[in-house]
């Protein structure tokens, strides 16, 4: 492959120094092929790689009933287990999802574990539960539930904000969602270049999500095992410690962070 040759210039002295008598002022210097193992050899740059976790979606298919002692789940250390790092680096990390404000108790743990995610760099965007008129398809009789609101907005107006932006190379969904696909659609066509990887949830297909991405993984087991916050962190100048039944038995992290949010 031919080499754009650049020119440099040469000291009078060097010139006058040299005997041939070609020797001019400027000459042409062609860069060295690459051997591939040469120290200070321009390296490509990595892939920036920003991740969108539908929390609910993850939660209830995942770590609800399958993996309920994967709960404290460092959700930086799992996006970093879905990279190649070699290729690839993570730029920003979201977290989506809502607090059950009329279930304290699980609204108290939800809160602190969204605080833990906070000490690894993870940015939270919480929606919220309104409450809407549902049909029972047994009794056909109507009743009112809460139903969780403004997550799907807040997955695509972020995705495709930053894709505008310039934010990432790479836009990896983690969620099962149908109703993320026209978002990933509109981003397809207002910025064709970037490209779009679906994270499966374990216990689902992601088909209409699969349709519009460029490629898919499945969450394995093996890397939610490996991808657990310490026991304790510290928050704010608090310690958090994770809920009850929320990490494994016997293979608790009891290592610490520290951070303060500011």
């Amino acid at each position: 492959m031919a080499k754009t040759p650049y020119l440099i210039n040469v000291p009078a002295s060097a010139i006058d120094a040299c005997p041939a008598e070609q020797c001019v002022r400027h000459f042409f210097c062609f860069p060295a092929l690459n051997s591939g193992g040469s120290k200070g050899a321009a390296e490509m740059p990595k892939k920036r790689i920003n991740v969108y976790i539908d929390g609910f979606n993850l939660y209830h298919s995942t770590l609800q009933h399958t993996h309920p002692d994967c709960r404290w789940l460092n959700l930086l250390e799992l996006s970093k287990r879905l990279i190649n790092p070699e290729t690839e680096e993570i730029q920003t990390v979201y977290y989506f999802s809502a607090l059950t404000t009329w279930i304290p108790e699980r609204a108290k743990k939800h809160l602190l574990y969204i605080h833990a995610l906070r000490t690894v760099g993870v940015k939270d965007i919480l929606g919220k539960f309104s409450m809407r008129e549902r049909k029972c398809p047994l009794c056909t009789g109507r009743y009112l539930a809460h139903e969780e609101k403004k997550t799907d907005i807040n997955i695509a107006i972020t995705l495709l904000g930053d894709a505008v932006a310039d934010k990432f190379d790479t836009a990896l969904i983690l969620s099962g969602d149908s109703d993320l696909a026209p978002v990933t659609t509109k981003l397809k066509q207002l910025c064709p270049d970037k490209k779009i990887g679906i994270i499966v949830p374990k216990g689902q297909s992601a088909m209409h999500l699969k349709q519009h991405a460029d490629f898919f993984k499945k969450i394995q087991t093996k890397d939610l095992k490996k991808s657990l916050l310490p026991e304790q962190v510290t928050y704010n100048g608090k310690i958090i410690t994770a809920p009850a039944g929320w990490l494994p038995q016997k293979d608790t992290v009891s290592a610490k962070v520290s951070v303060s949010d500011k």
